[in-house]
C-alpha cells in the first residue's frame, strides 16, 4: 500500500480543501456523514479495510478538519467541492456516501459530476418516512443554538431529531471525554448538513436526475426509518438498487461495507464519464 502525503485542491470559489489518499487501484472517493473526515476513527478504518484494492480519497468537507469555510455556505459550493476533489483524483472516479456524505453525493451526481457509480449508506431523509422528524426549520434551531453558544445541546438535538439516537444513549455520550470533544468540535456546521438533507427529505426533483449506477445500502439493527429512507431514495433514484445488510447498525463494519462495494463495482460497468 502507498499513502499520498495530505494535500489541498482549490474548490470553485477558492476554498481550499484538505484531501489524501491511500492505496493503490480503482479510485474511490470517501464523502463522510456529519462527524466524518480525515483521521476520525470511521473514516481510519474505511481506508484501512479498502486501500488494498482501492485508492482511497478522503477529504474534509468545507468548515470541517483542515479545509476552509468561505462563506456563504450553500449545498452547491459541497457539490463544487466534491467536484474539486473528483477533478484532481481524475477519471475514472467512484463515490462512497455516507450518512450525510450519501447526500452530498446524490446532489452531486444529480449535477453532472463526472463520476462512474456510487454506493450510499443510510442516507438520512428520516422526515420522508418518519412523521415525527422536523422538517428544514430544525436547521434553524440548530443555528440558533451554535449562535448562543449551545453546542453541546446543537450536538444533542442533531444526534436525536436527524439520527434518532435514544436520549438516554446520548446522555452517556459525554461519558467519552474524546469521542464528545470530537462531536463538539463539529457542531457548529450541523444546520447545513439538514440543509444538505433538503430539511430531511427526499429532493424527488433533483434525484430523478441521477444517471448513473447506484447501490443503496442500509443495516439491519438501526431504526426501521433508516431501512425506509433507503428505500424512498432507491423509489426516486433511476435505476438504483437497494440492499439491507445483516446486523449493521449506522456505523457499519468497514469490512462488511468493503464486501458491499466490491460486489456492486464488480458487477456494475462504469459508464462512461459525462
Amino acid at each position: 500500500m502507498t499513502t499520498t502525503a495530505d494535500r489541498s485542491v482549490l474548490s470553485a470559489d477558492g476554498t481550499r480543501i484538505a484531501v489524501s489518499s491511500s492505496g493503490d487501484g480503482p479510485a474511490l472517493v470517501l464523502v463522510g456523514g456529519a462527524f466524518d473526515h480525515r483521521g476520525t476513527p470511521f473514516v481510519d478504518g474505511v481506508v484501512a479495510a479498502f486501500a488494498d484494492r482501492y485508492r482511497v480519497v478522503t477529504y474534509d468537507r468545507r468548515g470541517r478538519g483542515q479545509s476552509g469555510d468561505t462563506r456563504p455556505w450553500s449545498v452547491a459550493r459541497e457539490v463544487e467541492d466534491l467536484a474539486a476533489v473528483v477533478a484532481d483524483v481524475g477519471a475514472p472516479v467512484d463515490l462512497l456516501g455516507i450518512c450525510v456524505g450519501a447526500a452530498v453525493v446524490l446532489h452531486a451526481v444529480a449535477t453532472g459530476v463526472p463520476v462512474g457509480r456510487a454506493v450510499l449508506y443510510e442516507p438520512p431523509y428520516r422526515a420522508s418516512v418518519d412523521a415525527h422528524a422536523d422538517d428544514v426549520l430544525f436547521a434553524d434551531r440548530l443555528d440558533e443554538m451554535i449562535a448562543g453558544g449551545r453546542r453541546a445541546a446543537a450536538v444533542r438535538a442533531y444526534l436525536t431529531r436527524v439520527l434518532g439516537i435514544p436520549m438516554l444513549q446520548v446522555s452517556a455520550v459525554p461519558l467519552k471525554p474524546k469521542l464528545w470533544k470530537a462531536l463538539l468540535a463539529d457542531a457548529g456546521v450541523l444546520g447545513r448538513d439538514v440543509r444538505v438533507l433538503s430539511g430531511l427529505v427526499v429532493p424527488e426533483r433533483a434525484l430523478a436526475a441521477v444517471g448513473i449506477p447506484v447501490l443503496v445500502a442500509a443495516g439491519t439493527t438501526g431504526p426501521t426509518w433508516t431501512r425506509a429512507a433507503a428505500r424512498a431514495v432507491v423509489e426516486t433514484v433511476p435505476g438504483s438498487t437497494a440492499v439491507v445488510l445483516e446486523g449493521q447498525g449506522h456505523v457499519p463494519d468497514p469490512a462488511v461495507l468493503r464486501s458491499t462495494v466490491d460486489g456492486f463495482l464488480q458487477t456494475q460497468p462504469s459508464p462512461d464519464a459525462h
